[in-house]
């Protein structure tokens, strides 16, 4: 049997939209989908492209690199206006963060300033609380939906194949090929590449190989309100105690960490609990009137919180790339850039990111 392409990717989320747009360039790419593109935690998420988190403000992985990636990869597909260059705003919500947040504006000067409490006042005087703030300029937020198709509809425009509705039930290798079972409704049908690359996200459980990695789903949820009256002002995407991602005439609020969880309906508690905690930033979120919900399940690994990437245990064609967790958009981009070379030679892959480490 002939093969389907060269290289499969199962799953369109944020993931496989990055690495199927990176890897079509040069490869013949079929992209499987079981439901649509962005229908798991790409969906539900803000976007908030913020690379230093946490509550001391620390930064993430490969910090440079990853900031870079974000307006790379989305220039190469020609969807730059979907990161505008706002910045993001971490107001010291806690007296114990003032001191970190200077620490990080003095430790990376070109990517981080502290705005003092007057001058966060004359910039923003809706906000709640004042103890100053860090100011990232080279943060922002993604549209996380429209940058996967964005990124789906660019590797298509490559000759990439990208197919809904075709749930993998089965993977397995040979000595010259890797193979999916796809559910086809009434019948089954097996493809074929020289590699297999599993972007499931929250779509693992069924599969004991993915489970054995040390994968963990956490469910997070995401409001929607209408902007109140009192910001009319411009202000870029907020992080402090949860986040606030402006849109239009609407604000996205975020987010929850659900570790005991029965299915994905939005939870009207967690959705007061959102409110209530941004209201720390800015004064009257939580009577702000709700529009909508969504919920969606993080993948994190549980000993490291990094993502993976590389060939599963004991195999060369299968390979997988998961465990974003919340700092999807900070790394997914990174990874994925480096992803043809990481192909040819697995032993380049991060060692904190690959499936090989230790």
């Amino acid at each position: 049997m002939r093969h389907t392409a060269d290289i499969i990717i199962v799953g369109a989320g944020l993931a496989g939209a990055c690495a199927a747009f990176v890897l079509s360039a040069d490869h013949d790419v079929h992209v499987l989908e079981a439901d649509a593109p962005a229908s798991g935690a790409s969906g539900a998420a803000a976007g908030l492209v913020n690379p230093f988190m946490g509550r001391r403000a620390r930064p993430v992985w490969r910090l440079r690199e990853a900031l870079d990636a974000v307006p790379t990869l989305l220039e190469q597909a020609g969807a730059s206006d979907l990161f505008p260059p706002t910045g993001v705003l971490r107001p010291a919500v806690e007296p114990d963060q003032v001191a970190p947040f200077q620490e990080t504006a003095e430790t990376h000067p070109d990517l981080a300033t502290w705005l003092s409490p007057g001058a966060v006042q004359e910039r923003y005087p809706a906000l709640g609380p004042d103890r100053g703030a860090l100011f990232i300029p080279k943060g922002g937020a993604v549209d996380v939906s429209a940058m996967v198709r964005a990124l789906l509809e660019a590797a298509t425009r490559r000759g990439a194949t990208v197919e809904t509705q075709a749930p993998v039930l089965y993977w397995r290798e040979t000595p010259d090929a890797a193979v999916v079972e796809v559910d086809r409704g009434e019948d089954t049908e097996d493809l074929r590449a020289d590699r297999v690359l599993l972007t499931l996200g929250q779509g693992f459980p069924p599969f004991p190989e993915l489970r054995r990695l040390g994968l963990d789903g956490v469910k997070g949820q995401t409001v929607r309100v209408r902007r109140p009256e009192a910001l009319r002002d411009d202000f870029p995407p907020m992080s402090g105690r949860g986040y606030v991602v402006p849109d239009g005439d609407t604000l996205v609020l975020g987010s929850n960490y659900d570790n005991n969880y029965d299915d994905l309906t939005p939870d009207p508690e967690e959705t007061t609990y959102i409110q209530k905690k941004t209201s720390n930033m800015i004064p009257g979120l939580g009577q702000a009137e709700v529009l909508g919900a969504v919920a969606g399940v993080r993948v994190k690994h549980s000993d490291t919180n990094q993502p993976l990437l590389g060939p599963l245990p004991h195999r060369d064609r299968l390979w997988t790339f998961t465990a974003l967790g919340s700092k999807g958009l900070l790394t997914a981009p990174h990874l994925a850039l480096g992803l043809p070379s990481y192909l040819n030679t697995p032993t380049k892959i991060p060692t904190p990111v690959s499936t090989r480490s230790g």
